[in-house]
C-alpha cells in the first residue's frame, strides 16, 4: 500500500510541474501584455511602446541607513513613443507595502516637462469600500502634475483618502520611490 500511494505521489506531483510550467509561460505572456496596455493608459498619445532594460549593475545604489549596497528592483522602464516617433515620456512600475499587502502602480511621466501625466493602480488586495478607493480618479488625480522635487507625500502635497491612510501612504511612497529611481536611471542613461 505505501509503494503504491508513493507511486500516486509521484504521478501526481510529475503531472502537476508539467502543468506548471506550461501555463505559467501563457500566464506571464498575458500580465506583460496587461502591462504594456496599462502604459498606453498612462502616457495619453503613445502609438507605440518600446521596453528600456537596464543592467542589475546600474541598479545598486548606496544606501546610508544600512551602511552597504541596496538593490533597486527597477529593471524595466517602459517608453512611449507616438506616430511620428517622437518620444512622449516614459512608465514605470512602483511597489510598496499597503495595509493589505503590495500595492504595485504605473507611473506615465511627460518627456519634456518630468511632470506626471497619469497613474494606475495594478494590483493591490485593500479592504474593499475602504482601501481600495486608491484606484478612483479622484485619488489617482491627485499625483498628476507633480514632479521629481515634490515631496509627494500625504499631507504635504497631496491630499489622502480618509480611512485609508496607510493605503493612501503606500501609494505615495510607491510614487515616489519609484520616481526618484527611475527618473536618474532614465535621464542618466540616455
Amino acid at each position: 500500500m505505501v509503494v503504491v500511494l508513493a507511486v500516486i505521489a509521484m504521478v501526481s506531483a510529475g503531472i502537476l510541474s508539467v502543468v506548471y510550467s506550461t501555463t505559467s509561460v501563457i500566464i506571464e505572456e498575458n500580465q506583460a501584455r496587461a502591462l504594456e496596455s496599462s502604459v498606453f493608459e498612462v502616457l495619453p498619445g503613445t502609438a507605440r511602446v518600446e521596453i528600456l532594460r537596464r543592467s542589475a549593475d546600474e541598479l545598486g545604489v548606496d544606501d546610508p541607513q544600512e551602511m552597504r549596497e541596496q538593490e533597486q528592483r527597477t529593471t524595466l522602464i517602459y517608453q512611449g513613443v507616438d506616430d511620428q516617433d517622437q518620444i512622449l515620456g516614459y512608465a514605470f512600475v512602483g511597489e510598496a507595502n499597503g495595509y493589505g499587502g503590495v500595492i504595485r502602480v504605473l507611473v506615465g511621466v511627460d518627456e519634456k516637462t518630468d511632470q506626471i501625466l497619469n497613474i494606475k493602480i495594478l494590483s493591490h488586495t485593500e479592504t474593499p469600500g475602504l482601501g481600495d478607493r486608491i484606484e478612483d480618479e479622484d485619488f489617482r488625480s491627485r499625483f498628476v502634475g507633480k514632479t521629481v522635487e515634490d515631496p509627494i507625500a500625504i499631507n504635504r502635497d497631496i491630499d489622502g483618502l480618509t480611512g485609508a491612510t496607510v493605503s493612501s501612504n503606500a501609494v505615495a511612497d510607491a510614487v515616489r520611490k519609484g520616481f526618484v529611481e527611475v527618473s536618474a536611471l532614465y535621464r542618466g542613461g540616455e
